[in-house]
């Protein structure tokens, strides 16, 4: 192991400070963690100023482009602190040598929670009664049962199969447009375990569509598709006039799969009945943007990953990368295994 002690900056503070006990370990193996100054995701010269000489980052959604990467000779960890690594430019971070790794299962059961709680809320008006106690009103917001209706889920991963249980229970019916799953799935290409065999079992349980019949035929659509090229503004203004007039649309994924001004635009003609958004292209988001003054839309701060729960399990996957290195071991999610196998590989000094 390299006898330069090893400098961690940690940009997820939002997580990463609750996880006292993995910092403890990596201070007493002669790591210095430092905080970023900012809380929340930095700019890219901000990035590139606090990094400077940093050996791993336990990283929020700061942008990880080539030019960061090229203004950052000594960085040779990405630990994402969270599923999503679409702020990383794999491709190049493995150009650089530099390991890339995320956590992705720490926060399922926060974010199906969470997405149920907002189907609830936009089905009965939860939120609306709400506002009419608070503002000394007292009325009446007739909503619609869940028992046989229709759930269009647009993704199944980890995320998407955990509110599919839980929807299940409230007698909603399933329709799933994944391609990808689907084709694993009919395979029969799963590796064997307890994880794979409830996986086949609640995929018996789901009616798989192509994306026009999940919209079409669904009373509420709830997002948990990734955040990619090709998905970006997967839900426009075509989307919504495909969508039923009494139907809602839940997105606990990503802002930029949704296009902001189409939503908009359908929620004030009455092109779908309303929605609920907890993630947004811009965040925060501004106080003037158009979505905050549209009608009949239930908005929350990114908030469906935090649970106290969600924390701890987070704070740990975030720092457990840069322990297994130090301790000799290679991480258990690594999102660009290429690099291993690559002589430019910059975490080879930090193994016993």
């Amino acid at each position: 192991m390299s006898s330069t002690p090893m400098r961690i900056l940690v940009t997820a503070q939002a997580f990463a400070v609750s996880g006292g006990v993995f910092r403890d370990k990596l201070v007493k193996l002669g790591c210095t963690v430092i905080d970023s100054e900012a809380w929340g995701p930095l700019t890219l010269d901000r990035l590139i100023d606090q990094a400077r000489d940093c050996d791993a980052i336990v990283a929020a959604t700061d942008p990880y482009c080539q030019a960061a990467f090229d203004a950052l000779p000594r960085l040779k960890l990405v630990a994402r602190c969270g599923i999503g690594v679409d702020s990383v430019d794999l491709a190049s971070a493995s150009e650089h040598g530099i390991l890339v790794t995320n956590v992705p299962d720490a926060m399922t059961d926060a974010v199906a929670d969470y997405c149920m709680g907002l189907l609830l809320s936009v089905a009965r008006h939860i939120h609306i009664g709400y506002e009419c106690m608070q503002g000394g009103r007292w009325a009446e917001y007739p909503g619609v049962e869940l028992r046989g209706k229709t759930l269009g889920l647009v993704g199944f991963g980890r995320i998407g199969q955990a509110v599919a249980s839980r929807a299940l229970g409230f007698g909603l019916k399933l329709a799933v447009h994944d391609p990808w799953m689907r084709a694993l799935i009919e395979s029969g290409k799963m590796e064997s375990g307890k994880l794979d065999s409830e996986l086949v079992a609640l995929a018996d349980r789901v009616r798989w569509v192509d994306m026009a019949e999940l919209l079409e035929g669904s009373d509420f659509v709830s997002i948990h598709a990734p955040n990619t090229p090709e998905t970006k503004h997967m839900i426009n203004s075509q989307a919504f006039e495909k969508m039923r007039r009494t139907a809602y649309l839940i997105n606990t994924a990503r802002g930029a799969l949704v296009d902001p001004a189409a939503l908009v635009e359908a929620v004030r003609r009455g092109q779908i009945a309303g929605a609920a958004m907890d993630v947004y292209e811009q965040e925060p988001l501004p106080i003037d943007d158009p979505l905050r003054s549209a009608p009949n839309l239930l908005l929350t701060p990114h908030n469906a990953f935090n649970s106290r729960e969600a924390a701890v399990r987070m704070s740990q996957g975030c720092y457990e990368p840069i322990l297994d290195i130090l301790e000799g071991r290679i991480p258990k999610s690594v999102c660009n295994p290429e690099v291993l196998r690559s002589d430019l590989l910059r975490v080879k000094q930090w193994t016993l």
